[in-house]
């Protein structure tokens, strides 16, 4: 949930600026965060594998798996520098053609937050090593210390407080890539303390074999894969909103950034299901791994129907805090009816998908969400504004038949038993 108030964080301090700042920041912020999905996955990939050892209560593999991930990470992080100049030349084309201010806006605050790349992929290896070991805690107090360094340099950067240089959106992109880089300073504290190396020797350089980091890639590029297939999907979907208008796009940028809350609530359901099923798979009890999948998602669809309840009944009130455009608040509002529904069906999906994902069953999950994104929901979206010429929530309707096909995919999947056959180690 703290990682989620990184972007909320930004929207708020930005929507002080004007309104083609938040809707810069809020396009931009969904495109980088598709891309670092993508990268993020080989990296993420550690809490299967260390899940799977921990469960076989193989310490010596928990170290091997780690330091195999790292030398995947400094891979990509090399291809990664690149990046900031691919985004910078690439936005203008997803932006709305209207708004050049917006274009504008959101080039210069992806080309910034492109440096973020190898300290955000460090940290997730670190973070899989944590959660795979069943340790939630350690990975909370870093998250908050980083949304918490955000919220201040926010405040200082891009308003311009306590003298420091107002820098609008440039402010909420260097604010976010500084917080990054002290989370993989504390992450690279924690990895390699005493303690850590005694027991993992994490510390400990070892010879990679070309099918080691196959094997990574293997199950962690087709995790990366996948998100970034969903994420750039609705990214998509959002600029298909924005050609409907600047105020919509602006409405969906915070409608957003609510049920981002809620998304990441069952986030955190999905990858400590992830972890428990890589556990209970590594200790040779797919029973028991199957009945976490279950317990999982129920208490998924609990947390996240909880949270979607309040877009029901107190949605003008939501979007007020935000803004006070009547046009956007009034868009916003059927949009965060419709995400209340959406939130039932989304548990779903993203649990499971944790399931899944947590045996080694990446590849399904990717494809899945492939085709029901690109062949299904955004044709479908197409036809609702461009041929119907359909509003934001017409547009909804079809996220919300895209959430509807994921969830029921991800249960035939899971109950066929097939992803309790996969090897990993």
């Amino acid at each position: 949930m703290s990682y989620t108030l990184l972007m909320v964080a930004d929207t708020f301090f930005v929507s002080r600026v004007s309104t083609q700042a938040l809707a810069a920041t809020g396009l931009a912020g969904v495109l980088f965060f598709a891309i670092a999905l993508l990268f993020r996955g080989p990296a993420n990939s550690s809490v299967v594998f260390v899940g799977r050892a921990h469960g076989a209560e193989d310490d010596e593999a928990v170290g091997k798996w780690v330091w195999r991930c790292l030398v995947v990470v400094a891979i990509m992080s090399a291809v990664s520098l690149a990046f900031p100049w691919i985004f910078r030349w690439g936005f203008p084309f997803l932006a709305p053609s209207d708004e050049p201010q917006v274009a504008i806006l959101g080039a210069n605050y992806l080309f910034i937050r492109g440096f973020e790349l190898p300290f955000f992929l460090f940290s997730g290896v670190v973070w899989g090593f944590m959660i795979g070991r069943g340790d939630s805690r350690t990975p909370m107090i870093l998250a908050w210390v980083t949304v918490l360094l955000n919220i201040i340099l926010d405040w200082l950067l891009v308003l311009g407080n306590l003298g420091f240089p107002r820098l609008e959106v440039t402010g909420a992109a260097i604010a976010t890539v500084i917080a990054h880089a002290v989370n993989a300073g504390l992450s690279a504290f924690i990895l390699w303390a005493p303690a850590i190396r005694r027991r993992y020797e994490t510390h400990r350089r070892r010879a990679i074999k070309k099918r080691d980091i196959l094997q990574v890639f293997r199950v962690g590029l087709p995790m990366g894969l996948g998100d970034f297939v969903e994420i750039s999907s609705f990214s998509v979907f959002f600029a298909i909103i924005g050609t409907i208008s600047t105020g919509a796009l602006a409405a969906n940028q915070i409608a957003l950034q609510y049920m981002s809350i809620s998304f990441m609530v069952g986030i955190a359901f999905s990858m400590a299901t992830s972890s428990m099923v890589a556990q209970q798979l590594g200790a040779k009890r797919p029973d028991l791994a199957q009945g976490v999948g279950y317990r999982g998602t129920v208490l998924g669809m609990i947390a996240m129907g909880t949270i979607g309840f309040s877009f029901l009944i107190a949605p003008a009130a939501l979007m007020s805090l935000f803004t006070s455009d009547p046009d956007v608040i009034k868009a916003g509002v059927q949009i965060l009816r419709l995400m209340a529904v959406f939130q039932l069906f989304d548990a779903v999906a993203v649990v499971l998908s944790g399931a899944l994902n947590g045996s080694g069953d990446t590849t399904f999950t990717m494809v899945a969400r492939m085709v029901i994104g690109w062949v299904l929901f955004l044709p479908l979206v197409t036809l609702i504004v461009f041929v119907f010429d359909g509003g934001v929530r017409d547009a909804w309707i079809g996220a919300l038949f895209y959430g509807t096909c994921l969830a029921l995919v991800y249960l035939i999947r899971f109950r066929s038993g097939r992803w309790q056959k996969i090897k990993v180690l």
